[in-house]
């Protein structure tokens, strides 16, 4: 999926969701991510991250993205926990980045071979290690499991 195709799908979620949620409840938390904050966060977890999933980090962010909970490229302030701190703790560290947690114990996120991580976004099993792949990319992961849309 191409970034103005995923653009949108948002904003049509944005605007037939924005009626029906509380004005207390924030869809999106937005925590953008700069060059340098992705680039550190590669250089410390030794991996080159998909440029779409930059892209989205950059413009769109981490945090609360309606239906998803994403990994923050840097968590602020220490208030959440964020893409380097997780799978720097996690046994999987050498050929998966976790980014999204499904909430059961289980992680979506990217394989990576060779310390380049493909566009396929897979969700890692807790139970066994084993890994499904979930969507091709991950704005069309995002539009699927964040926006429940396609």
């Amino acid at each position: 999926m191409e970034f103005k195709d995923f653009s949108a799908i948002l904003e049509r979620v944005r605007a037939t969701r924005s009626g029906n949620v509380p004005s207390d409840i924030q869809l999106l938390d937005s925590w953008l991510a700069s060059d340098s904050e992705i680039r550190h966060a590669e250089d410390e977890l030794g991996v080159r991250l998909p440029e779409k999933y930059k892209e989205f980090m950059q413009r769109i962010g981490g945090g609360q993205f309606i239906f998803l909970d994403l990994l923050p490229v840097v968590s602020l302030e220490g208030r959440h926990e964020d893409v380097v701190e997780v799978n720097q703790r996690e046994p999987w560290a050498n050929d998966f980045v976790a980014v999204s947690p499904v909430g059961t114990g289980d992680w979506w996120g990217f394989n990576a071979v060779g310390g380049i991580c493909g566009d396929e976004v897979f969700i890692r099993i807790f139970e066994d290690g084993s890994r499904e792949v979930e969507a091709s990319d991950f704005l069309e992961f995002a539009a699927r499991q964040g926006l429940r849309a396609g």
